[in-house]
């Protein structure tokens, strides 16, 4: 078991993250994604049907399991309650990356000292700070794993693989690959249970990518993600893998930038490089191909949840690394500082961005939206859509074009700060009110809620 100590560092730790989160949710700067998931929890039985997808979530990724947090959204329709999930899932990575060190041996001290740097990891932290997402959950329940398998608890490891492989399509992918690898390491050494353990999960993970590729996707889909691995010498992440050997010189001047080798540098340079000591680091390789082979800056930007696929795996070599080294202590300092220090000075958290509020009128917007029905369709502001979304089933995204959306009402803040919504939206808005499509319902300063009075745009 971890130290009282370090149980009560990571209390900390939730406490200062859900104190940002409250903050975050009382201001309305929580985008799009963590409303989309209030909405896709809260129909978890009737499709996982979300106002921005416009349908079910499925056909975008393959989440069943977080049905499993149903409850918590039901009793509460509350946004902060998910996000306190988030963080407390997150800080739940630093005893469980100590348990792990000490069921490979490693002495108590040193263990929790492995533990604490991951409450300062910046990686990690931005996923727990940001928004609420499905791999926002994926680092606790692989560290999870990884210790049920050291402790031979093969139940929990059945049923926290199963609820990996219920994550997300690309989490099944990585839990096929390092099941299968875990399983060919076990069987090379004769160890027939740790293998069994390794091609089961393995087999998991490829049974439940199949069900969703051969059984969900032809009913929901074409799959939109895909569109992250088009290239002009590969369409789709198959081609993609094979272009280092049918377009080699193409692949090269496409993957390998420097924006994506900064990305490595923030993965590893907080860690002080140590997970390079470990082999356990090549179980990271999956994901930091998923991530860094996609064409868009938004999946390699630090920060960002798709980081979430190979955290857990450079934690694992990070503290098997540590074993290795000669004064494993004063490392264990060294890696928290500099992670404390890149927090603080190069965060990829962006607080001064986040902890402040979308609009400048916040009690203005509630007002115009409190003329609106709750159980009227509705198109607003991504932030007030996130605010909203856990009471108000039927709301989504304005969008460029609120013209082709069928919703009944639109709530608008004209002098909303974003140039682009500013010089695109508002003046299409304003011609469907003289086209007598919509009319004002209410406004309070500079915000209007509009009531459609005639179908069509």
């Amino acid at each position: 078991m971890p130290s009282r100590r370090l149980l009560a560092w990571t209390a900390v730790a939730f406490v200062v993250l859900a104190a940002l989160a409250a903050v975050r949710a009382l201001d309305w700067s929580y985008g799009a994604d963590t409303g989309t998931f209030v909405q896709i929890i809260l129909d978890a039985f009737g499709g996982m049907r979300d106002g921005i997808e416009q349908g079910t979530h499925y056909r975008f990724h393959w989440s069943p399991a977080l049905a499993l947090l149903w409850p918590f959204l039901a009793a509460s329709h509350s946004l902060w309650v998910l996000q306190a999930i988030l963080a407390a899932a997150t800080v739940a990575c630093a005893p469980l990356l100590a348990a792990i060190a000490r069921a490979r041996g490693i002495e108590g001290r040193l263990a929790d000292r492995i533990g604490a740097v991951a409450l300062v990891y910046p990686p990690l932290i931005a996923v727990g700070f940001g928004e609420f997402r499905d791999l926002g959950l994926l680092t606790p329940l692989a560290l999870a794993s990884w210790l049920a398998l050291e402790r031979r608890a093969w139940g929990r490891l059945a049923v926290l693989a199963l609820l990996l492989a219920g994550l997300r399509e690309d989490v099944c992918l990585e839990l096929a690959l390092i099941g299968g690898a875990v399983g060919v390491v076990a069987l090379v050494r004769g160890d027939r249970a740790r293998a069994l353990a390794g091609f089961g999960s393995a087999a998991l993970g490829l049974a439940s990518d199949a069900i969703y590729v051969f059984a969900v996707l032809p009913r929901v889909g074409p799959w939109p993600p895909s569109h992250f691995y088009d290239y002009p010498f590969a369409h789709g992440p198959a081609a993609l893998l094979l272009a280092p050997l049918t377009h080699p010189l193409a692949f090269a001047a496409a993957i390998f930038t420097l924006g994506r080798l900064t990305y490595l540098l923030e993965a590893f340079v907080p860690l002080v490089l140590v997970p390079f000591r470990s082999r356990l680091l090549a179980l990271s390789v999956p994901g930091f191909a998923i991530v860094l082979l996609a064409n868009s800056g938004l999946v390699w930007r630090m920060g960002m949840h798709y980081a979430a696929l190979w955290i857990p795996w450079v934690l694992l070599a990070f503290a098997a690394g540590i074993a290795s080294l000669r004064v494993p202590l004063r490392w264990t300092t060294t890696a928290f500082v500099v992670s404390a220090l890149v927090l603080v000075f190069f965060s990829p958290l962006h607080p001064l961005h986040y902890l402040r509020p979308s609009y400048h009128a916040l009690g203005d917007a509630r007002t115009a939206l409190a003329c609106v029905p709750a159980d009227a369709t509705l198109a607003t502001h991504d932030e007030w859509y996130a605010a909203t979304a856990a009471r108000r089933p039927r709301v989504t995204v304005l969008g460029e074009d609120p013209g082709v959306l069928d919703v009944q009402y639109l709530v608008v803040a004209s002098d909303y700060p974003n140039q682009d919504f500013h010089d695109v939206v508002v003046p299409r808005v304003d011609a469907l009110v003289a086209r007598g499509t919509f009319r004002r319902l209410c406004h309070a300063g500079n915000v209007t809620a509009y009531v459609r009075v005639r179908p069509g745009g």
